[in-house]
């Protein structure tokens, strides 16, 4: 039997395969015995799924290893597939002789392209201190190799690989096109601010065993990680304006812009606002397609989604979205990125003013 993909499994068909598991807990039923309900992952969909009669032994080997060789029945449960597994054997990646981002889904957009606007980005802002301070923190080891696969979120948005690249360069363009409308806003502020603001999700979330979170991300969160960061690079930076550090880090501490939504600071300055606004924009409108693409709603099929917790509603999903959406990269109207074009090097790679 080959192998099938979740996001094409039908209630009553077998399965039989190897994937990734997202999650998974231990549980005792009423009767005494342990079960495990988890989450399956291929790059095409995750799928709930369900180990009856297991074992302590059994879950402690699924907690260390990261895939499932697995037979199993497809079941209906709440009105979604669920798989129930016949038969296990926990695999590392050495023995499945895979990588946890094989089985990720990616982003659409060419990742090397979207590093070279990033890199052109940076060298283009005018203000010194800003700049440096952006620089310092994009050379941390290995924070460039991490960012080329973050996702920018384990589920609500942009959850995929290279998500976390293609949500900050979204809103660079956004934050451009807000500040040709307000020019009395601080560019070089804002768009550190949107650079800087998810870029410790590099090390919140983790891939290794599908998107997960590290015990840093769980116990302080990215906002902390990333205020953080900031103070680390400006004490590296000599004679950097202490104001242009604090307003930055006020960005990055109030962007999620109420505090039930994990912000320890509401926004105060007006580039704080739009950094809230522009940010809550792309996600959640890059969340709306997402739910779009996943619906794929046919003739005759209801136009209203489930209700989702990033949109607080359910989403409809007019006519006139069908066969229309899809991912791309908005030209930017500003001179900013004529303006890194022309001060990079001859290096197709490299923008000759960042150390990477």
């Amino acid at each position: 039997m080959s192998q099938r993909t979740l996001e094409s499994l039908n209630r009553g068909d077998r399965i039989e395969g190897v994937y990734l598991v997202e999650d998974a807990s231990l549980k005792t039923a009423r009767n005494g015995k342990f079960f495990i309900p988890m989450t399956l992952r291929d790059r095409t969909a995750s799928v709930k799924a369900m180990r009856w009669e297991s074992s302590q032994e059994e879950f402690r080997d699924i907690q260390r290893k990261p895939f499932l060789r697995l037979e199993g029945r497809v079941e209906e449960y709440q009105g979604s597939p669920q798989v129930i597994i016949d038969s296990l054997e926990a695999l590392s990646a050495d023995e499945a002789g895979l990588e946890a981002t094989e089985f990720l889904p990616r982003t659409q957009q060419d990742i090397p392209t979207l590093e070279r606007e990033l890199e052109e980005r940076v060298a283009s802002i005018r203000n010194d201190d800003v700049r440096q301070l952006v620089v310092t923190i994009l050379a941390r080891p290995g924070l460039r190799d991490r960012l080329r696969l973050s996702p920018a979120g384990k589920a609500m948005h942009h959850a995929y690989i290279g998500g976390l690249l293609e949500h900050v360069i979204s809103l660079v363009n956004l934050a451009d096109k807000v500040c040709d409308h307000y020019p009395w806003l601080d560019r070089d502020v804002l768009i550190a601010g949107v650079l800087l603001h998810d870029i410790a999700k590099t090390e919140e979330l983790g891939i290794e065993n599908g998107f997960s979170y590290t015990t840093e991300g769980q116990l302080l969160g990215h906002i902390v990680m990333c205020c953080n960061w900031i103070h680390e690079a400006s004490a590296q930076i000599e004679d950097i304006d202490p104001e242009i550090v604090l307003q930055i880090q006020h960005l990055v501490a109030s962007h999620h812009g109420k505090l039930e939504f994990g912000s320890p600071k509401k926004p105060s300055t007006p580039e704080a606002l739009a950094m809230h606004f522009i940010d809550n924009l792309d996600a959640k409108l890059t969340g709306f397609l997402e739910l779009f693409k996943k619906a794929a709603p046919g003739p005759g099929d209801p136009r209203f989604g489930d209700y989702s917790m990033l949109l607080d509603t359910r989403p409809y999903f007019s006519n006139s979205l069908d066969g229309n959406p899809g991912f791309h990269s908005p030209e930017r109207s500003h001179d900013a990125g004529q303006t890194a074009k022309n001060t990079s090097s001859g290096d197709s790679n490299r923008t000759g003013d960042l150390p990477f």
